[in-house]
C-alpha cells in the first residue's frame, strides 16, 4: 500500500510538474501563434503594396506609351502637312511654267515616252507633232475609248475577242 500510495503521489507530483510546465508552455504557444499571424499580416500587406506599386509602374508605363504614341502621330502629320505644302508649292510653280510656256508640254511627253522609242523635236508651231494628232484624234472618238475599256472588261458570255 505504501508502495501504491508512494507510486499515487509520485504520480500527483509528475502531474503537478506537467501543470506547471504547461502554464509556462501554453502562453509561449499563444505568443508564437499570435508572432504567426502577424508575420502573415504583413507579408499579406507587403504583397498587397508591392501589387498597388506595380500597377502604378504600368498606369505610368502606359502614359508614357501613349504620349510617344501622340508625339509620333504629331510628327507623321507634321510631315505630311509639309510634303503637301511642298508637293503644292511645286505643282503651282509647275502650273504657271506651263501656262508662260506650252511648249514644255511636248518636252515632257516626249520624255516620258519609253526608252525604246525614237523621239525627233519638231519646229515650235507643233503643227508636226504627232502628240497633236493624237490627242486630237482622242478627244473627237470617246467611242473608240469605250470600245477599249469594254474589251479590257473579262469576257463574262463566254465570247472570245
Amino acid at each position: 500500500m505504501k508502495q501504491a500510495e508512494g507510486d499515487a503521489k509520485s504520480k500527483v507530483v509528475e502531474a503537478k510538474g506537467e501543470a506547471d510546465a504547461m502554464q509556462y508552455t501554453l502562453p509561449l504557444k499563444q505568443k508564437q501563434i499570435e508572432q504567426s499571424k502577424l508575420e502573415a499580416e504583413a507579408r499579406k500587406e507587403a504583397t498587397i503594396q508591392n501589387a498597388e506599386a506595380d500597377a502604378e509602374a504600368k498606369v505610368i508605363d502606359s502614359k508614357a506609351e501613349l504620349q510617344r504614341r501622340n508625339l509620333l502621330a504629331d510628327a507623321e502629320a507634321s510631315r505630311i502637312k509639309l510634303i503637301a505644302a511642298a508637293n503644292a508649292e511645286r505643282m503651282t510653280s509647275e502650273a504657271e511654267l506651263l501656262n508662260k510656256s506650252p511648249l514644255l508640254i511636248n518636252k515632257i511627253v516626249a520624255e516620258r515616252l519609253s526608252d525604246k522609242i525614237q523621239v525627233v523635236m519638231v519646229p515650235s508651231d507643233g503643227k508636226f507633232f504627232f502628240a497633236n494628232d493624237v490627242f486630237k484624234n482622242m478627244a473627237n472618238a470617246p467611242v473608240v475609248k469605250q470600245e477599249m475599256d469594254n474589251e479590257s472588261e473579262p469576257d463574262t458570255k463566254g465570247r472570245g475577242h
